[in-house]
């Protein structure tokens, strides 16, 4: 998700906020207005980028990205984008030390997911979605994955009981949606 200000009072646009108006309204995706407030800030899907210089004029603008995600907004499309994570589980961690926070990191779950061991000897444990009732051994040098449709993944954690450093790869694709 990338994050955006509110810039009403752009003075190449002719100052389109006056002291009277501080907000306006503006048709998001799937036809849901959204209120925006000069000089707030708000995430959401790049659909937002259309109304952001250089994509208009400075004159037409009135939102600037602040962070850009580089993912491609496409109307009346499902959008995925991939995001890796390369963990070391240190030898003798817990669940906690080894964390891929994919809900935090990226504002969605995935829908999704490859889990590679990188190691040829030491095995380790997976947990999904910090719930105990999920957790799974990833034997030395295996891959799991998990197809879209079998778990939406919003956190995985990794334990290693070894008394050595383990890698472990973690390919996600996450499901953008807008938060209009």
């Amino acid at each position: 998700m990338s994050i955006f200000k509110v810039k009403l009072t752009n003075s190449s646009q002719g100052l389109l906020a006056t002291s009277n108006q501080r907000t306006v309204y503006i048709m998001g995706p799937n036809k849901v207005n959204r209120v925006l407030k000069d000089g707030e800030t708000f995430t959401d899907t790049n659909y937002w980028k259309r109304f952001a210089y250089p994509q208009v004029s400075l004159e037409e603008s009135f939102l600037e990205v602040i962070e850009d995600d580089g993912i491609e907004y496409v109307d009346n499309q499902q959008i995925n984008f991939p995001k890796v994570y390369d963990l070391v589980a240190i030898a003798s961690s817990d669940f906690n030390a080894n964390h891929a926070n994919i809900k935090e990191d990226t504002g969605g779950s995935a829908i999704f997911a490859q889990i590679t061991n990188k190691n040829e000897t030491n095995d380790v444990k997976v947990k999904l979605n910090n719930t105990e009732d999920a957790i799974i051994d990833l034997p030395a040098g295996s891959t799991q994955v998990f197809n879209a449709g079998d778990v939406s993944i919003s956190s995985i954690k990794v334990k290693n009981e070894s008394m050595e450093n383990v890698e472990v790869q973690i390919l996600v694709s996450i499901m953008v949606i807008s938060k209009t």
